[in-house]
């Protein structure tokens, strides 16, 4: 009986001091927490499969397009760097050429 009586303080002493814990953080509690559960539960229920899958396919495609932008840029890095500089006069972005 004796470790009965410990073990239920121990378990009290312990919901306590989870509740303190997430009341300390600003989550209500374990009540809290509960219900921050189900409003997730309830949004997520709002985003159909379909949703999440387009927008996969939407970001796949833009990663795709700025795949081959960078692949481009690499190019004409490249280019860049195979033609000797001193033939052409330097212009930055926003410089009109000499006339």
């Amino acid at each position: 009986m004796n470790d009965l009586m410990t073990q239920t303080e121990a378990l009290l002493g312990f919901s306590a001091d989870l509740e303190r814990r997430l009341t300390d953080r600003g989550l209500g509690g374990v009540t809290g927490v509960v219900e921050r559960f189900e409003e997730l539960l309830r949004g997520l229920d709002e985003v159909s499969n379909e949703q999440l899958e387009w927008a996969r396919r939407e970001i796949g495609d833009l990663i795709s397009t700025l795949t081959g932008v960078a692949e481009h840029l690499d190019m004409l890095h490249a280019i860049q760097q195979a033609v000797p500089r001193s033939r052409f006069p330097q212009q930055g972005p926003g410089m009109a050429a000499a006339a």
